[in-house]
């Protein structure tokens, strides 16, 4: 195998990686068009003509964006990602995601011969990218570990937790956001905003009522019930009274067939038997105050009918 095969030692690579949201469903001309547009952003960056006079960056097309690795200082990438937020936010129909990452890195060379790079570092700040939307600027907790010494940066940072990436392997996020820089909003990955289409619909639950619904007009039926039924029961007991004799007839008496309830009973009968059915249902301290609206004084017994008396009685 040739010397110049041979991956050279591994060194610190500081990776800024971004890909367009949604680039797979544009069409060829539209993807053209907005990588065309994201790489004249990027080279237009301060941070970018800096690292690439001083021969401290190596850029990397991946189709859908691009991974930047630069070679001099973590705070590169965070710069030229910052300077690319303010630049699109120019531009709302190209929607960008970019990840940060710092970790070992090597040069090889591409099937054309072309100087490359490769490794852990690259691989990571690529997952690290793929837990944000449109919008966020996502760094590993390494680099957020190096940027929090310093104190310009740590307003910046604001931590997500965990996230199980590809291949099972969990990283630490950090989002990086200011009032005009990034997006503030949690990834959908970590719980954030979800689409319309995306969220559950809710099951309804349903109502609950107040017992009182049911026990009121029980109560409205079986009180005025209590209250009317003697009188309802005079009334047809005085009805159903047979007239008085004419004096040119005599009293006729139609026999009643013994067992034979009248109506008056059968009314009471009713009566009764429906508040105990309602009683029945109502809770017990509704029971207990309908049972004592509903206690009458006894009958007080009908007035003697006078006697004649009979022969050899005294009167």
């Amino acid at each position: 195998m040739p010397d110049d095969a041979t991956p050279k030692r591994l060194e610190i690579g500081h990776v800024l990686f971004i890909d367009i949201v949604g680039y797979s469903k544009l069409l060829s001309d539209a993807q053209a068009e907005a990588l065309h547009e994201l790489n004249h952003l990027v080279r237009e960056t301060e941070s970018f003509r800096e690292a690439d006079a001083a021969g401290k960056l190596v850029p990397l097309p991946t189709g859908d964006g691009m991974a930047l690795v630069f070679r001099n200082s973590v705070e590169a990438p965070v710069e030229c990602a910052l300077e690319l937020s303010q630049a699109l936010r120019r531009k709302p129909s190209l929607p960008v995601r970019m990840g940060i990452h710092s970790g070992p890195v090597h040069q090889v060379e591409d099937v054309n011969e072309r100087s490359n790079i490769a490794g852990a570092g690259i691989n990571i700040a690529q997952r690290v990218m793929d837990c944000g939307d449109a919008g966020h600027i996502l760094v590993s907790k390494r680099v957020a570990d190096d940027l929090a010494q310093s104190r310009r940066w740590q307003p910046y940072l604001h931590d997500l937790g965990d996230a199980e990436v590809k291949h099972g392997v969990v990283i630490s996020i950090v989002n990086l956001f200011a009032d005009v820089i990034g997006n503030p909003n949690p990834p959908a990955k970590f719980g954030g905003a979800r689409s319309a289409r995306s969220k559950p619909r809710e099951k309804k639950q349903p109502k609950s009522y107040s017992p009182l619904i049911y026990v009121i007009p029980i109560v409205a039926v079986i009180i005025p019930a209590i209250i009317f039924a003697p009188a309802i029961m005079h009334s047809v007991n005085k009805k159903k009274a047979a007239p008085p004799p004419l004096p040119s007839q005599p009293a006729i008496s139609q026999p009643t067939a013994p067992g034979t309830p009248s109506l008056g009973d059968e009314i009471t009968n009713m009566v009764t038997k429906n508040v105990e059915d309602q009683l029945k249902k109502i809770p017990d301290e509704i029971k207990a105050a309908t049972t004592k609206a509903s206690a009458t004084p006894g009958a007080s017994p009908s007035p003697r009918q006078s006697e004649t008396p009979g022969p050899g009685q005294n009167p």
